[in-house]
């Protein structure tokens, strides 16, 4: 049960929407489509297999180097060697595990040398019910085989 009213989280997450929309950056995603019709034969699926729909215009609010380490141990996201790829999305269409994001070359810094980015994990903060923001880890998208 949650502390507050499901109306005022609702407005909480339009703010949410509002935010990305005014200050995220353009991107191309990829929402998977058919993974429950994989699963059984996860083992023997080829990348080639899994279906996506495209989301075209949509945008990304991403925190390249996320250096506060307090809040990401917080959220239950350690990383050793280089800080991890953060990102919000908005509320509709809903974003996925094994989906991926096309930004534009433009935004993205040096030392990265891919336009493509996996959602790797959900970020889970809050709890499901009230949750407002849903962060997301991202990963540099590589060549499957």
């Amino acid at each position: 049960m949650s502390m507050l009213p499901k109306a005022t989280i609702e407005v909480l997450r339009t703010f949410n929407d509002i935010g990305v929309t005014l200050y995220g950056i353009g991107c191309t995603l990829f929402v998977p489509t058919n993974t429950t019709a994989l699963e059984p034969n996860d083992a023997y699926t080829a990348p080639v297999d899994v279906e996506y729909r495209t989301y075209y215009q949509q945008t990304i609010w991403i925190e390249w180097f996320s250096s506060n380490i307090k809040r990401l141990r917080k959220l239950g996201v350690f990383s050793e060697n280089e800080a991890p790829i953060t990102a919000r999305f908005n509320n509709f269409p809903t974003v996925t595990i094994g989906s991926y994001v096309k930004i534009e070359s433009q935004y993205i810094p040096d030392s990265y040398d891919t336009d493509l980015f996996d959602v790797s994990d959900v970020i889970l903060e809050g709890m499901y019910n009230m949750e407002i923001y849903r962060w997301f880890k991202m990963t540099p998208r590589r060549e499957k085989t």
